[in-house]
C-alpha cells in the first residue's frame, strides 16, 4: 500500500471502526421497538406472501440456494491471505452458515425507510446485525428479528453505513445510501488521495467476527469519481451490485 503502508492501514482500519460505531450507537434507541414490531408483524407478512407465492417455489429454492453459495464463496475469498491486503483479523468459515429466506414485504419500520422483511428469524439464528446477501451481491443488515421474520436494513437507507474496500487497490471507507439518485451509495475514501475510477469494485471491509458485515461482498460498482477537493477523504458514486428494488431469493450470513 502506498505511504505509510502498514501503519496507515491501522489508522485507517481505526477511523473506519470509530464511524461504524457511531452508526450502530443511531440504532441502538431503536432496537426494542424494532424487534417488537418483528414479532407482531412477522406472522401477518409470512401469511400474505403464502397467498400470492403462486408456483414459484422451486425457482425460489434455486434462488435461495444460489444466494448461499455466492455468500460462502465471498466470505472464503475473503480470509487472510487471498486475496492480498486483506487484514489477518477476519474468522475462518468454521462454524459459519448461511440461511437461505424469503422477502415477504417492503416498507418502512419505525424510525426507518429502506426496510425489507424475510421469512426467517430466530428459531433459524437470524439475529440483529447479521449481513444479507443475494445471488448478485450484498442486500444489507439485519435490524431485528422475531421468532419467524426479520427485518433487514437495506444498503440504500439513508441511515446505512458500511465498512467498504476497493477490491484489489485495497483503499479503505465507508459507503453510505440515501438522497442520492437512481438508488446509488456514496463511497468515501479515507485517503483524499487514493486513486479510485469508474469501474472499480466495491466490496464489504468486514467486521469482526463478521457482525455486523461478512468480508468481501460485492457492494457495487464505481459509476463517477468527485473531485479531489476535499483535504481528508475522496468520494465516489457507486451503483449497487444487488437490485434493492426487486429482492426475492436471499441468504443470511450467520457466524459461529
Amino acid at each position: 500500500m502506498r505511504r505509510g503502508g502498514h501503519g496507515r492501514l491501522v489508522v485507517g482500519a481505526l477511523v473506519l471502526a470509530a464511524i461504524l460505531l457511531i452508526a450502530a450507537d443511531r440504532q441502538q434507541a431503536l432496537q426494542p421497538l424494532l424487534t417488537a414490531g418483528a414479532a407482531v408483524a412477522g406472522p401477518v407478512e409470512r401469511a400474505v406472501a403464502g397467498l400470492t407465492s403462486g408456483g414459484n417455489e422451486r425457482i425460489r429454492a434455486l434462488e435461495q440456494e444460489n444466494a448461499r453459495l455466492k455468500a460462502e464463496l465471498w466470505t472464503r475469498s475473503a480470509q487472510p491471505g487471498t486475496p492480498p491486503g486483506i487484514p489477518a483479523t477476519h474468522p475462518t468459515l468454521e462454524g459459519v452458515r448461511f440461511v437461505a429466506a424469503q422477502v415477504i414485504a417492503y416498507g418502512g419500520q419505525q424510525g426507518l425507510s429502506g426496510t425489507v422483511t424475510i421469512d426467517t428469524g430466530t428459531a433459524a439464528g437470524v439475529r440483529p446485525d447479521l449481513t444479507v446477501v443475494n445471488g448478485d451481491g450484498l442486500v444489507g443488515r439485519v435490524v431485528a428479528a422475531g421468532p419467524d421474520t426479520a427485518t433487514v436494513l437495506l444498503a440504500t437507507d439513508a441511515t446505512s453505513v458500511i465498512g467498504a474496500r476497493l477490491a484489489g487497490a485495497g483503499e479503505v471507507g465507508t459507503v453510505t445510501g440515501g438522497g442520492k439518485p437512481g438508488g446509488l451509495l456514496e463511497l468515501s475514501l479515507l485517503d483524499s488521495a487514493a486513486g479510485v475510477a469508474p469501474g472499480q469494485r466495491v466490496v464489504t471491509f468486514g467486521s469482526r467476527r463478521m457482525v455486523p458485515f461478512a468480508p468481501g461482498v460485492p457492494i457495487g460498482t464505481v459509476v463517477s469519481v468527485g473531485p479531489a477537493t476535499d483535504p481528508l477523504t475522496r468520494t465516489a458514486l457507486v451503483r449497487p451490485a444487488a437490485r434493492l428494488t426487486a429482492l426475492d431469493a436471499v441468504a443470511v450470513v450467520i457466524p459461529p
